[in-house]
């Protein structure tokens, strides 16, 4: 039992990973999973030469004839995405013609040499 050999059960493990059935089941996994990333390679590439000749003939005004073309964008779609204003509703007034009387923070920091328009409420 003892001395520099000690007990070796790792060879009845079955998680063993020096075993060889489960070193041919990495195998298999990885030559799996490669073939698996080569097909996608490979559709992805098709896809991408086909939109780009669609795109092409689309621009010379000749007709697709294998690809179907994305569907077209609705034009209520690219209505409903207009402009946001974010300042909407703020009015902006000049510190030289602000309310008279005004003792907001901001009217007494601006001076009249700044000419720096401020919101003030």
């Amino acid at each position: 039992m003892g001395g520099h050999r000690g007990l070796n059960i790792l060879l009845q493990k079955r998680w063993n990973v020096y075993n060889f059935v489960n070193r041919e089941k990495v195998r298999k996994d990885e030559e799996a999973a490669a073939k698996d990333e080569q097909l996608k390679r490979e559709q992805s590439r098709k896809h991408d030469t086909e939109l780009r000749l669609h795109q092409i003939r689309q621009a010379r005004g000749l007709p697709s004839s294998s690809f179907s073309a994305p569907p077209p964008v609705e034009e209520e779609e690219s209505k409903s995405s207009k402009h946001i204003n974010l300042f909407e509703g703020i009015k902006i007034v000049d510190p030289s013609k602000a309310r008279v009387g005004c003792r907001c923070i901001i009217c007494d920091m601006v001076t009249k040499e700044d000419g720096i328009n401020v919101v003030c409420s």
